[in-house]
């Protein structure tokens, strides 16, 4: 089962309040919760704040968790980057506002998500 969707973003934010209304807009765009697991400055642009953020997922397989995570980035940015899914059917994207992605919501400057499948919920196979 894949269950949550984890996304990193880059933020132009002052502080964690004016990051934290950064992420009120991106919970607006989205389709579904999203809660900040870290925040901090962003090492090489300090006008930055680096976030982590995860929100649930909660589909039974690779392609119908594909489909959703998609439906949510494209709420948010467009065009992604896609990476080559793994031998679990894991996949990630990522859009950036340098390399010609759009924004739909002010103050994102760059943002990934990656998606794990949850191997606890599969049965033993005999």
């Amino acid at each position: 089962m894949f269950e949550t969707i984890r996304w990193r973003c880059h933020v132009h934010a002052s502080d964690r309040r004016g990051a934290e209304r950064v992420v009120g807009r991106l919970a607006a765009r989205l389709d579904r919760d999203i809660r900040i697991e870290t925040y901090e400055r962003y090492w090489k642009y300090p006008e930055l704040a680096e976030l982590c953020l995860t929100s649930p997922l909660e589909s039974d397989g690779p392609e119908a968790a594909l489909l959703a995570v998609l439906r949510s980035a494209w709420r948010i940015a467009t065009p992604w980057s896609l990476g080559a899914p793994g031998t679990d059917g894991e996949f990630d994207g990522i859009a950036s506002a340098n390399t010609g992605s759009r924004f739909a919501v002010a103050g994102v400057e760059w943002m990934e998500f990656y998606v794990t499948f949850d191997g606890s919920d599969e049965g033993t196979s005999a």
